[in-house]
């Protein structure tokens, strides 16, 4: 089943935006930050939704080179847990960055340790968690197939337009058992995001992948117009 994500109606209230996501799709991720941001789990009662939580990229960091900061990264990670736990969600992170290229072997070992303490947590809370690759930025840990083991036994969940920008997505396919894909364009060169059929992506192959491993995919774009169109030209590559 195709997912939505709330991003295509950031600039609306969370209750408007799961009301109109919801006439698109039963699984709902929800970007938390913004008008989206989740404070409890109360919001989850009123809306009988499948439903996946991405937790702000930019300004939790578990790579942090800075203990402190690594430390409450995986403190506010650990409360996304447990707002999910309520309706069963599972918890998208971004791997982290570092502010200078010559951290960054510290910046994976720090990575470690918090995918370690967070796969402790998720036990606890009985939700999964998955980590997602970032875009053409050389200070982010999670950027091609190679850092993919970095992540251990944590699943990815995969950017198909930032794997795009890097070069990269023949690899992620073929390597990686993702079974949590953010679906849009991207033309390979600009960091935007598109609505699929508008770019450079080969949708065929990624339709392949996602039969092969029974993916979840979530139509990630940047309008609800661009959602619906989206999900008309992925029905046409057989994914639904």
């Amino acid at each position: 089943m195709l997912w939505i994500s709330t991003l295509c109606l950031m600039h609306e209230p969370l209750e408007v935006a799961l009301e109109h996501a919801g006439s698109l799709s039963s699984g709902i991720e929800i970007v938390d930050g913004g008008l989206h941001r989740i404070s409890s789990p109360d919001i989850f009662e009123s809306y009988q939704y499948r439903y996946a939580i991405q937790v702000p990229h930019k300004e939790i960091n578990p790579a942090s080179i800075i203990e402190p900061v690594r430390q409450a990264s995986v403190v506010a990670i650990k409360e996304r847990f447990m707002i999910a736990s309520e309706p069963g969600a599972d918890v998208i992170i971004n791997a982290g960055f570092v502010s200078m290229k010559e951290d960054m072997p510290y910046a994976r070992s720090q990575l470690s340790r918090s995918l370690q303490e967070l796969t402790t947590a998720s036990h606890e809370y009985g939700v999964s968690f998955a980590v997602t690759n970032a875009g053409r930025w050389d200070h982010a840990c999670i950027r091609t197939p190679a850092d993919l083991s970095l992540l251990g036994p944590v699943s990815l969940a995969l950017n198909l337009s930032h794997a795009h920008q890097n070069g990269c997505l023949p690899g992620f396919l073929a390597k990686s058992a993702s079974r949590h894909i953010y679906l849009h364009d991207n033309n390979g060169i600009s960091p935007g995001i598109l609505e699929v059929g508008t770019g450079t992506i080969p949708f065929h192959d990624v339709a392949r992948t996602c039969h092969a491993n029974s993916a979840r995919g979530v139509v990630h774009v940047p309008s609800y117009q661009a959602a619906y169109n989206s999900i008309r030209a992925l029905h046409r590559y057989g994914i639904r």
